[in-house]
């Protein structure tokens, strides 16, 4: 507890000496002598690219610029559409057309479709087309390898199996799926 005491006698002590110290003006042109001497600091290039992201900019063009932008735009495009219309899904895995087919030769069904695993049970973009030659419903899609379950949705509503499947899988609602094999350049059948 003295030393308490003892420390704050002291710091009252310099505190007094400090108040009752004259006050002094700085040398005339000292604090522009100090400015000198202090180099600026250079922001970092996260800040300055920071700040060329965000300065606003005047951006004039005329058309006869503009045709090299439009020609490099149009190249990339076609490549784009040249890169999507090749067969691969861009994992490295070969997709492979494959051909459903039911037969109606009645002509029963007004609308057909295929939904499976590979279009995730939908049939919106599986619709078949009827082949008057062949008295059949038919679509031709691609497909990445691997087994798929489908079966065909007849009328909007009616599930029925690919008669002419070689395997089936119980889909566990009382209904059998049929499977197709894909591995890649053909479908297998079993």
């Amino acid at each position: 507890m003295t030393d308490d005491r003892e420390k704050r006698r002291l710091d009252n002590t310099i505190m007094e000496g400090l108040r009752s110290m004259p006050e002094v003006d700085p040398p005339k042109g000292f604090s522009a002598r100090v400015m000198e001497n202090l180099e600026p600091k250079r922001p970092s290039a996260w800040t300055r690219f920071r700040l060329w992201l965000t300065e606003p900019r005047s951006v004039t063009f005329t058309p006869v610029r503009m045709i090299p932008v439009f020609a490099a735009a149009m190249v990339l495009l076609v490549l784009g559409f040249y890169a999507m219309d090749t067969n691969d899904s861009g994992n490295g895995m070969r997709m492979s057309t494959i051909r459903f087919v039911l037969n109606d030769s009645g002509m029963n069904a007004r609308t057909v479709a295929v939904i499976g695993s590979f279009n995730s049970w939908q049939a919106h973009d599986a619709a078949m087309r009827f082949d008057d030659a062949t008295g059949a419903w038919v679509l031709e899609a691609q497909l990445p390898p691997g087994d798929h379950e489908y079966m065909f949705l007849v009328d909007g509503q009616k599930l029925m199996a690919d008669p002419l499947a070689q395997m089936t899988r119980d889909d566990g609602f009382g209904n059998r799926n049929s499977i197709v094999f894909v591995n890649g350049t053909y479908e297998q059948a079993l």
